[in-house]
């Protein structure tokens, strides 16, 4: 059975969607273009950054620019060793729990001020 070939761009559909329902003041912006990534990738900002995220072939990665002091705001375990978020084709990501760490970053970002 082949893959969908767009399982990527509906995923990080969903992700802006949860990403705007958990902060709708959020911006997204397109950052670090390169030769092998002319469009960017979409970095999330509110008071700094949240997060960015990237698409490679099997997976996506949500890297969180606070994910060491996020960590202790997943009891659900959705950061990988890495401190990042990777989602392949059939992972289910639990909404209510990515939500509430964008929740906690903009939380984090604010009391930075």
């Amino acid at each position: 059975m082949q893959k969908s070939k767009d399982w990527r761009e509906e995923r990080m559909s969903q992700i802006r969607k949860l990403i705007n329902e958990a902060e709708p003041e959020i911006v997204e912006e397109q950052k670090y273009k390169m030769p092998s990534k002319p469009e960017g990738i979409p970095v999330w900002y509110n008071n700094g950054m949240i997060c960015t995220g990237e698409t490679y072939k099997k997976h996506l990665r949500l890297t969180f620019s606070k994910a060491k002091e996020l960590k202790k705001h997943d009891p659900k375990g959705l950061f990988n060793k890495h401190s990042a978020i990777v989602i392949e084709e059939d992972d289910k990501l639990d909404e209510t729990a990515f939500k509430n760490l964008i929740k906690s970053a903009v939380k984090i970002n604010k009391e930075k001020l």
